[in-house]
């Protein structure tokens, strides 16, 4: 029988305990992202820092950091901004020593996900990485010896449970095995960290307390929760977003991820659905190819969403409420196989009434003679309210009037059944299926102030049940109609391959995650299609260059897995191409820039016939043909550059877009600049003052504050913010 778990309100007490317990070997899994529990990670690195006879391995993935400024200039403009959108979040001390090389010899991290390009010429964090499928990273973190778990939680409802709030997903897959080891005496240890300031969510992500070990709580254990500030949507983005808004079906299924693009295609999708008169005119004038229109029309992309879309992400992120709040994410599923095939099939709704009962029965659901089994399923599913009870072949329906013949048959019973017996909606709605989540310190207030059926709706279950069919298939199969996932890459190839989280060199970027499941969902499943999303250009260390390539030394989605390939310029068919087509559709979908040199590699290759020519129309693939395109839409307040707000401040914004252009240049570049432009920083001061009074340099004293102030001010006129005359 479980016991009651240990309970700490001092974090180095815990550690001894866990030391006393386990040993002085300690190899620790840690959550994804959000739910690492950050207070007991740091207590247990200083011990191991202070005790080389401790020998300690941290197993993780997306160890998040609030970020450092590089010089002045940035500290001026950041530490408000930090101390502002991070608080009191701690950090995490290893990943600290692990930036700067400085990892005491007996401690070990090794991560299967990485802060985009944030280890990026890191050689520890490159040659510890684990290329771990989301997917599996409950058994290989088994197999590779942890024998510590350790996670932040938040409280649950009642005072016997924790909710996984944050972090369900690798969770939920370890908790039944660890059940298992506990009987044969071999199981980790699972350690939570309760952050009363980290959201409750409820249904799977509510667990008995008692299947922890140990729990920290108290004052110590709370802090901020990291939050990840939104960023700007370019005008590439938007373009992108609004031709994968075209793509998706009504009726749908949604799987989208975390960042900008996320937020221009939620933006889409909410102006499709809420403007929709606006959202044709810019699909009407969108520069495409006669097969992407097709392709439109195939999915009936340019309608609002009556049924609306249901959402199954391995990441939970704010676009997803943002949709809910525009009326997009409103197709609830349901776990039980008969209740959603007949709801597919329209025989259903999810408000309950008499042709409910009818469609069970014809269904083979429930029986007309209805047994105290059929009761107890009916009541399940909602279609009977609580108080029914079955007796003796009757039904009560907790009213105090008389017992019920329980006999569908029956005309005078049937008709007592629906007056007295039936619920009014389905139970058990689910709205968005999520493992794990991130986002903006907004986003994670926008979840705590979730009524409670709503956040029933939002549903916080493993990994497993999301990111592949394996298990409950039949119901998967039937929940995830029309599916549309939707991921990000890096490079694309004339083959179809893509590149989504490493470079040729070697060099992983972030982490290959769940992308790999979703675009073979999208082959599996009827009506399904994999969206990958690929910026045309990228601005490299040589200069601009193209993201669609001849070919790459790495790919996470083989070309054998090829489908939907969307940039600003266009759509890319590739689902079951022949391999001249896949290079002609991508080549037409690049930035003209760089299309000769691409055709003629394909040639050369002997992968495209010689006589092929590239389309006028493929030729204005330029950045002043996207901004042309959403133009009237911008004119109208259309397509912000932070379409659900930001973190930071008008004057903030301005400044942070304005020093950008300072990072790259030299010093005798800069000072050139300035001495040539002297007149027009003198007339520009007075607009530049309140600029300069955020950085405080509105009152320089010392030369170098001075020439800061200078700086500052020339970047803002060049950027537009201020202007100079």
């Amino acid at each position: 029988m479980a016991r009651e778990p240990e309970r700490f309100t001092d974090a180095e007490a815990l550690v001894d305990w866990l030391i006393g317990r386990v040993g002085r070997r300690l190899c620790v899994g840690a959550p994804l992202g959000l739910g690492k529990a950050a207070t007991l990670m740091n207590a247990l690195y200083r011990r191991a820092c202070a005790d080389p006879a401790l020998d300690l391995t941290f197993i993780t993935a997306l160890s998040l950091d609030v970020p450092e400024p590089s010089g002045d200039l940035e500290r001026r403009l950041m530490g408000p901004i930090v101390e502002r959108v991070f608080g009191d979040y701690p950090g995490l001390d290893y990943l600290r020593d692990l930036k700067r090389g400085a990892l005491p010899a007996n401690v070990t991290v090794s991560e299967f996900f990485f802060q985009p390009g944030a280890m990026l010429g890191n050689t520890y964090a490159q040659r510890h990485y684990r290329s771990v499928n989301y997917t599996h990273a409950a058994r290989d973190l088994l197999d590779a010896g942890v024998n510590v778990l350790m996670q932040m939680v938040a409280p649950g409802i009642r005072d016997d449970e924790i909710s996984l709030s944050c972090n369900t997903d690798v969770t939920l897959d370890l908790m039944p095995v660890v059940e298992r080891m506990r009987e044969a005496g071999t199981a980790p240890l699972i350690v939570g960290q309760v952050n009363r300031r980290l959201p409750t969510m409820t249904r799977s992500a509510l667990v008995s307390s008692r299947r922890m070990d140990a729990l920290f709580e108290g004052p110590a254990a709370d802090f901020k929760p990291f939050g990840a500030p939104a960023a700007p949507v370019p005008d590439a983005d938007y373009a992108i977003a609004a031709r994968v808004a075209a793509l998706v079906a009504d009726g749908g299924t949604l799987q989208i991820g975390i960042g900008s693009l996320s937020d221009a295609i939620a933006y889409c999708l909410a102006l499709r659905h809420n403007d929709n008169a606006r959202f044709r005119r810019l699909i009407g004038r969108m520069p495409a190819t006669a097969a992407e229109h097709v392709l439109v029309d195939r999915h009936a992309g340019r309608g609002v969403f009556e049924r609306g879309l249901y959402g199954c992400t391995e990441m939970l992120v704010d676009a997803y409420l943002q949709l809910h709040r525009a009326g997009v994410i409103k197709r609830a599923v349901y776990d039980d196989l008969t209740v959603q095939t007949l709801l597919n099939a329209g025989a259903i709704d999810e408000a309950v009434g008499p042709r409910t009962l009818t469609a069970l029965r014809e269904a083979g659901a429930i029986d007309g003679q209805l047994s105290a089994d059929d009761v107890a399923y009916l009541k399940s599913i909602g279609v009977f309210h609580a108080g029914v009870v079955w007796l003796d072949g009757h039904l009560s329906a907790g009213d105090h009037e008389p017992p019920i013949a329980a006999n569908l048959a029956d005309r005078d019973a049937r008709s007592e059944i629906e007056a007295r017996c039936l619920g009014t909606h389905l139970a058990g709605a689910t709205l968005v299926h999520g493992g794990f989540f991130l986002g903006p310190n907004d986003f994670y207030q926008r979840l705590r102030d979730l009524d409670a059926d709503t956040r029933e709706r939002f549903h916080m279950t493993s990994v497993g049940e999301i990111n592949h069919l394996y298990g409950n298939e039949a119901i998967k199969r039937a929940q995830r109609t029309n599916a549309r996932f939707i991921n990000t890459a890096l490079k694309a190839s004339l083959d179809g391959a893509v590149a989504s989280d490493g470079l040729e060199s070697g060099q992983v970027l972030s982490g290959v995650g769940g992308q790999y499941n979703f675009v073979a969902q999208a082959h599996e499943l009827a009506g399904a299609r994999s969206i990958v999303c690929v910026r045309a250009v990228r601005s490299g260390a040589n200069g601009l260059e193209s993201n669609i390539v001849a070919r790459y030394g790495y790919n996470t989605i083989p070309r054998h897995l090829r489908d939907i390939v969307a940039t600003e310029y266009g759509v890319a068919d590739l689902r079951g191409k022949t391999d001249e087509d896949v290079a002609i559709a991508l080549i037409e979908i690049a930035d003209a820039r760089f299309q000769d040199e691409l055709r003629a590699t394909a040639v050369a290759a002997g992968k495209l016939s010689p006589r092929y020519r590239i389309p006028a129309a493929a030729r204005a693939n330029t950045p002043a043909a996207v901004h042309d395109w959403l133009a009237p839409d911008r004119r109208d307040g259309g397509f912000p550059q932070y379409p659900y707000g930001c973190d930071f401040t008008d004057i903030e914004r301005a400044l942070i877009g304005a020093l950008r252009s300072l990072r790259s240049a030299s010093s005798a570049r800069l000072m050139a600049v300035v001495a040539r432009n002297a007149p027009r920083l003198r007339c520009a001061h007075a607009a530049a003052v309140p600029y300069l009074e955020r950085m405080d340099l509105d009152r320089p004293t010392r030369w170098r504050e001075r020439w800061q102030a200078r700086l500052v001010t020339m970047a803002l006129l060049e950027s537009g913010a201020i202007g100079g005359h």
